[in-house]
């Protein structure tokens, strides 16, 4: 493996600037919607779960306007629980990218990164116990967890599969170089 030369350098702490400023982002984002008081986050996933039935539920916009609303209201909870665990996936995802740069085994990387997400996660549900309406849960920072080890495992599988085709590349690279392919 070569050196890495002065433009590798900049490159690799440009790439890793963007990454964290991905991540305080995300965070950000996440706070926002903590920070919403119980109707208006009510509210919100209530319009997710109607253009979720409306788009992929081909009856649904036949069905009338009580029924439509009983429905709403029976899947808000699922809507909510799956919106936390997809949202805290993303943050796991971009943690472990974060940590990536850093001289540590993956498995150290991972752990790090699953710490610090599963910690935003207790810290937002204490944020909102200060939001009118809202309340800290502590399965919301379980769900909140097991989001950000899905994120991780997700990121390290594609990682993976990226270091594998790009040996697979350079394995081909060097057969057609010497004439064999």
């Amino acid at each position: 493996m070569r050196p890495l030369r002065q433009k590798d350098k900049r490159v690799s702490r440009w790439k890793n600037l963007i990454c964290w400023i991905l991540t305080i982002l995300w965070m950000g984002m996440i706070f926002v919607f903590s920070a919403q008081n119980a109707s208006d986050s009510s509210q919100l996933s209530g319009q997710t779960a109607f253009h979720a039935a409306f788009w992929f539920w081909p009856g649904f916009s036949e069905l009338s306007t009580e029924a439509q609303a009983a429905w709403i209201e029976s899947v808000q909870f699922w809507v909510r629980k799956a919106a936390h665990f997809l949202v805290y996936g993303g943050l796991g995802a971009l943690l472990y990218g974060d940590f990536l740069l850093f001289h540590w085994s993956r498995p150290m990387k991972a752990g790090w990164a699953w710490v610090v997400g599963t910690l935003y996660a207790a810290s937002d549900e204490i944020h909102q116990l200060f939001v009118p309406g809202r309340s800290g849960q502590l399965r919301d920072v379980l769900l909140d967890s097991a989001g950000v080890a899905a994120g991780i495992l997700l990121a390290w599988a594609v990682g993976l599969l990226y270091q594998k085709a790009a040996a697979y590349a350079a394995a081909r690279r060097d057969v057609k170089g010497r004439g064999q392919l």
